[in-house]
């Protein structure tokens, strides 16, 4: 060679020249970005300069059953080019080609290849494809793909080779973004979860706080009720409260659903309740306007069940409205049982619902059971449901003693039975009876 001569540089040279500019540049990017799509973007955007393309692109495999997903570039806009993914009978027949083959492919044209003659007659824009795979350790996560509009680009061997080195110093870069938006992704859940953990223990806290804090004595009377929550925020609750004239209010009532809507629909019902029962209406009158207030304040297809009864000591008769809750129980002195039943529809169903008052007698020797079907519907690990009849026998057989022994007993009954299974139900339990 000659002074003042130059050696043209040999298209192995010119290839390497392209790799090391790469790898700078993608450390670069990789550098000052921590999320993917930015990473996608610039790889796209590089290799369809890289090779004069009309359009790049990445597809990576979804993980656990996603979606593919496809990043399409438009290098520049001609006329009859257009951005937008491949269509799908392309996509998935050069993706299923990379994953079966696991190596370049390069076609002068798509729909003339004779390894592709589904897509003969397909509509598209991707006709001259050069794609290879992207691989993790052997895996095959996804591919990268150069293609030009026309038909009858020939790829060189060069190519291929630049385009395959590109894919392989990429599908790890790829991964490792993919891993730390994952990472971060499952971060921000766990604390998002958190967080509404924290606001369902608030609001549990605060729905516990309306329920009565303690037992009521009315005379030889004592009034016992007891929630017990399942996992979350539900729409279960009891009162109790004297009304004067030796009146005893009881009630007990269960939202539709669970979760906060639940719960907030039960703190306006509380509310009702203490406004309308307060003993100067017919109970059948005073459940009419509760009805009301619910009708207006439940979202569609809310409806609430719910027990109000007074108990008058005086006369000794119980007075009462069932709006399509679990029937109560009275026990005699003997061991039978009487069911409350008069009443009507569930609240929050009908605006203009009317309801008929029950009224039957009670003595001191008398108690009664108020119950959510959290209780009779509790499942053991089978499925089974623990039943009207069970709670029916334990009712019998225990009613005489005090009201908190006897919910200790009950619960200690369904607890038993559900053995290892998940309570799915909010328990509620209040027990009225006559003790010197």
């Amino acid at each position: 060679m000659t002074g003042g001569e130059t050696n043209p540089a040999t298209p192995n040279a010119l290839r390497l020249m392209a790799e090391l500019e790469f790898l700078n540049e993608l450390c670069h990017v990789v550098a000052s970005n921590s999320e993917l799509q930015p990473i996608l973007d610039w790889i796209v955007q590089k290799t369809t300069g890289m090779f004069s393309a009309d359009e790049g692109s990445i597809r990576l495999l979804g993980t656990e059953g996603q979606s593919t997903t496809l990043k399409t570039l438009i290098r520049r806009e001609s006329p009859g080019i257009a951005s937008g993914s491949w269509p799908p009978a392309i996509a998935t027949s050069v993706m299923g080609y990379l994953m079966m083959k696991g190596e370049a492919l390069a076609t002068p044209d798509l729909l003339a290849d004779p390894r592709f003659p589904a897509l003969k007659s397909t509509d598209t824009r991707i006709r001259s494809v050069l794609a290879v795979p992207l691989k993790v350790e052997n895996r095959f996560t996804g591919m990268l793909a150069v293609t030009q509009m026309m038909p009858g680009r020939q790829w060189k061997q060069d190519e291929v080779q630049l385009l395959s080195i590109v894919a392989s110093n990429s599908a790890g870069v790829i991964e490792q973004a993919r891993l730390r938006v994952e990472a971060l992704e499952k971060q921000r859940l766990e604390e998002e979860a958190r967080r509404f953990e924290r606001e369902l223990d608030l609001a549990r806290d605060i729905q516990m706080s309306l329920l009565p804090p303690s037992s009521l004595r009315l005379g030889s009377w004592e009034a016992c009720g007891r929630v017990v929550p399942a996992r979350q925020v539900g729409g279960d609750a009891f009162d109790y409260f004297a009304l004067g004239d030796g009146r005893l209010a009881l009630a007990i009532a269960d939202v539709s659903g669970k979760g906060v809507p639940a719960a907030l629909l039960m703190a306006n019902l509380q509310a009702s309740v203490r406004a309308f029962c307060n003993g100067r209406l017919p109970i059948a009158d005073a459940m009419h306007r509760v009805n009301q207030s619910v009708v207006r304040s439940a979202s569609s297809g809310k409806f609430v069940t719910m027990f109000y009864g007074e108990l008058d000591l005086e006369k000794r008769v119980m007075r009462y409205v069932n709006a399509g809750h679990n029937y109560p129980l009275i026990r005699r002195r003997d061991g039978a049982l009487i069911e409350l039943s008069e009443g009507g529809l569930p609240l929050g169903i009908l605006e203009n619902t009317a309801y008929v008052e029950g009224e039957l007698p009670v003595t001191p020797e008398d108690s009664l059971l108020l119950f959510s079907d959290g209780v009779s519907e509790a499942l053991d690990a089978r499925g089974q449901e623990f039943g009207d009849e069970r709670l029916r026998a334990v009712w019998q057989r225990g009613g005489d003693r005090q009201p908190a022994e006897v919910i200790d007993l009950l619960l200690s009954e369904v607890q038993a039975f559900r053995g290892p299974a998940v309570q799915s139900d909010d328990m509620t339990l209040v027990v009225v009876s006559s003790h010197p």
